[in-house]
C-alpha cells in the first residue's frame, strides 16, 4: 500500500490554528499541542493512583476476547503506571464510519511515536461511548455499490429502539444478520467476501449486546497493535468513578457556572457554540428503563422523562448502592475520562476538539488537568479505478476531496456543448432585459401593467434558462458513460458532499483489499500529521 500526504485548503481554519499555536485559540486549552515541552510535562506528571484499578477493569472488560501478547503486555504496563493516548467513539453499526478506525490509528500512531521519542511506554486506549442512548446515530451505515456508482444506506430496523444506553441494548440477531446481508449485497463479491462475512456473522452469533459486537470487531482489526478498550458504561468502571460522580453532584452549581462562563468566553472570541444542553447538573440517571437527564430546580434533582424529583441525599444513596445507573453528559464525559486515566493527549474529531475548548474552566473547577488536545488523522482511500478515471479526465484527487465533482462535471459537459448556442441564448436574455427596461417606461403610470410586464419578463428569462439547462441535460444524456464516471469519483472521494471517511464503512475496504488490510503487516506506517492522507491499497 502506498501512502501520500496532501494539503487541503479548508474553509474551517480551526485545525490550522492549532497547528500554528494561535494565541486566541490557545487560551482555551491547557497545553500547546505544538510545543515539545507540553509532552515532556505530561509524560513526567505524577500519576493519579487509579492505574492499577483501571487495568483490572479493562482486563475484565476484555476478558471475553482472545488478547494478543501486546494487549496483555499493555495491561501490565498500564497497571504499573504507563500513560496513555486516548480517544473514543459511539458504537456504530458494523464499525460505523471509517473515521472510527482512523481515530484509532491516530491513537496508535501517537502512542508509538511518543514511546519511541521519549523512550517510555505510552499506551493506546479506545473509549467506547456505550453510555449514549441516541440509537439513531449508530443504527445505520452506507455501502458503495460500484455497479450503480452510488451509495446505499443500510439500517438496522427495530420497532423498539433503546431508550437506555446502547451498552444495555440487545439487538435481534436474525434481524442484524439480515441487515449484514443487505450491506454485503451492495458490495462487489471478491476473494475476501466469504471470509469477512463469516467473521461478522460469527461476531453477531457470539456476542449479545450492541457495544460488545462493536468491541469484538475492533478487536479483530486492532489487537496486533496492542489496543486497549473500555466501555464508558461498564459497571465495574462506574465503581471507580463513584467518588468523582459524587464530586460532580456536590459541585453541580459551580460546574455549570464554569461551563456557561467558558462557553461564553469562546463565543465572545469568535468561536462557534458547539455544546447545546439545558441541564445544570450534567449527569444522567437510569430510571424506569430510561437514561434520563438530571436537572436541579426547587432544591431537588429533577428527571426529564418521568417528572420525578429526587433529593440530594437520595441521589447520593443511589450512587453508593447502584453507581452503574449514572452516566456523564457531553460536558462531564471528557473530564471523567481524564480523571480516570493518566493521559498525555486526547485525540478527537474536528467537532470534538472544538467543544473541548468550551470545557477548560470545568476542568479547573473539578481540579482535573486537561490533556494535550489533538485532531485525529484524516484519511481517504484511492482505488486503482479511481486513479484511472482521474487520469482519463485530467482531474486532481485533492480538488475533488475538498470541493467535490460538480465543477469538473459542469466543465466537461460545457466542453461537449456548443458554446455558440449558449452564447446566443445568453444574448437573447440580455436583449429581453433591455426590452423590458424600455417597456417599463411605457407603463409607469399603471401598477397592474407594471406587474404584468414584470411577470412576462420573468417568464421569458425562465424559458431561456430552461432552454440552456435542458440543452446541457441532453448533453449529459448523450455522454451517459462519462456521467457515471463522474458519479463514481464523487461517491468515492467526496460522498454526500463530504469526506469519504465520514460516510464509507471500513468493511468496504476490508472486502475489497483483504480482511487484514488494516493490520500492521499490510497497512502503511503512518506518521501523525495535520494534513490529509491518501492511501492507495
Amino acid at each position: 500500500m502506498d501512502c501520500m500526504i496532501t494539503k487541503l485548503n479548508e474553509k474551517d481554519q480551526f485545525i490550522s490554528k492549532i497547528k500554528n499555536s494561535d494565541s486566541t485559540l490557545g487560551q482555551f486549552y491547557q497545553f500547546d499541542a505544538m510545543d515539545e515541552n507540553s509532552y515532556h510535562t505530561q509524560l513526567t506528571a505524577t500519576n493519579n493512583g487509579r492505574e492499577e484499578a483501571l487495568s483490572e477493569v479493562i482486563a475484565h472488560y476484555m476478558s471475553d476476547l482472545t488478547l494478543s501478547e501486546q494487549q496483555s503486555e499493555n495491561l501490565r504496563l498500564l497497571s504499573e503506571g504507563a500513560k496513555v493516548i486516548i480517544g473514543g467513539q459511539q458504537a456504530g453499526l458494523f464499525g460505523g464510519p471509517l473515521y472510527t478506525f482512523h481515530k484509532i490509528f491516530s491513537i496508535i500512531t501517537l502512542s508509538e511515536k511518543l514511546s519511541k521519542d521519549y523512550d517510555t511506554n505510552v499506551l493506546p486506549v479506545f473509549w467506547i461511548a456505550g453510555e449514549d442512548h441516541d440509537f439513531d446515530e449508530v443504527n445505520h451505515t452506507y455501502a458503495y455499490n460500484a455497479q450503480q456508482a452510488n451509495l446505499q444506506k443500510v439500517k438496522y430496523h427495530t420497532m423498539t429502539p433503546p431508550e437506555a444506553s446502547v451498552s444495555t441494548y440487545y439487538p435481534d440477531k436474525e434481524q442484524l444478520k439480515e441487515t449484514l446481508g443487505q450491506f454485503f449485497q451492495q458490495l462487489n463479491e471478491t476473494v475476501h467476501t466469504k471470509q469477512l462475512l463469516k467473521m461478522c456473522t460469527s461476531i453477531i452469533e457470539q456476542y449479545d449486546c450492541w457495544t460488545d459486537m462493536f468491541k469484538a470487531l475492533l478487536h479483530e482489526v486492532f489487537k496486533s497493535y496492542g489496543l486497549l478498550m473500555i466501555d464508558a458504561n461498564d459497571p465495574e468502571l462506574r465503581k471507580i468513578e463513584r467518588p468523582f460522580i459524587k464530586q460532580i453532584i456536590e459541585q453541580h452549581e459551580a460546574v455549570d457556572t464554569a461551563f456557561r462562563s467558558g462557553q461564553k468566553n469562546t463565543i465572545d472570541n469568535g468561536l462557534d457554540q458547539m455544546i447545546q444542553t439545558e441541564t445544570n447538573v450534567h449527569l444522567f440517571l437510569q430510571e424506569d428503563n430510561m437514561r434520563q437527564l438530571l436537572t436541579f430546580k426547587d432544591d431537588h434533582f429533577y428527571l426529564n422523562k418521568s417528572d420525578k424529583y429526587i433529593t440530594k441525599e437520595e441521589l447520593l444513596n443511589i450512587l453508593e448502592v447502584e453507581p452503574e445507573r449514572f452516566s456523564n453528559n457531553v460536558v462531564t464525559r471528557p473530564i471523567m475520562e481524564e480523571w480516570l486515566f493518566n493521559t498525555v493527549a486526547f485525540v478527537g474529531g474536528p467537532s470534538e476538539i472544538k467543544y473541548w475548548a468550551e470545557l477548560k474552566e470545568v476542568f479547573h473547577t473539578l481540579d482535573v488537568e486537561m490533556p494535550i488536545v489533538l485532531p485525529r488523522l484524516r484519511i481517504s482511500y484511492m482505488y486503482t479505478r479511481t486513479q484511472k478515471l482521474l487520469a482519463q479526465y485530467n482531474l486532481e484527487a485533492r480538488s475533488i476531496i475538498k470541493n467535490g465533482i460538480a465543477e469538473s462535471k459542469e466543465s466537461f459537459v460545457r466542453a461537449q456543448a456548443s458554446q455558440s448556442l449558449i452564447d446566443k441564448v445568453e444574448a437573447l436574455k440580455i436583449q429581453q432585459e433591455k426590452l423590458y427596461e424600455t417597456l417599463k417606461d411605457e407603463v409607469f403610470d399603471s401598477n397592474d401593467n407594471q406587474l404584468l410586464l414584470e411577470k412576462n419578463n420573468e417568464i421569458h428569462q425562465n424559458q431561456f434558462d430552461y432552454l440552456i439547462n435542458r440543452y446541457l441535460l441532453n448533453i449529459e444524456r448523450e455522454n451517459a458513460i462519462s456521467m457515471k464516471h463522474f458519479n463514481e469519483l464523487s461517491a468515492s472521494l467526496h460522498p454526500m458532499g463530504g469526506l469519504q471517511e465520514r460516510i464509507w464503512n471500513p468493511l468496504q475496504i476490508m472486502n475489497d483489499f483483504g480482511i487484514d488490510v488494516f493490520s500492521p503487516s499490510t497497512y502503511p506506517p503512518l506518521s501523525y500529521t495535520f494534513d490529509h492522507i491518501i492511501i492507495k491499497p
